[in-house]
């Protein structure tokens, strides 16, 4: 299951597809400060990406895979 959710941190692990989207955005808008662990995805669809943006949850695990480590990962931390 690439979704794990939990009473403030969601766990994303290998490939998140836009059938998470909807979930992951419910979630975090219902979570006071979610953090997000991305370090077993290997895969971000877009819409969790934008519901990422848009929520900024914390990160809490980086992930491995070098392209998100690289281009997402500065963009939802602001760095």
């Amino acid at each position: 299951m690439p979704l794990e959710l939990g009473d403030t941190t969601a766990t994303l692990t290998g490939v998140v597809t836009a059938d998470e989207v909807e979930q992951l955005a419910a979630w975090l808008r219902m979570t006071a400060r979610p953090r997000v662990n991305l370090r077993r995805c290997d895969h971000l669809h877009a819409g969790a990406f934008q519901a990422m943006l848009r929520f900024r949850p914390r990160v809490s695990g980086a992930p491995a895979d070098a392209f998100l480590a690289a281009q997402v990962l500065p963009l939802l931390t602001g760095r």
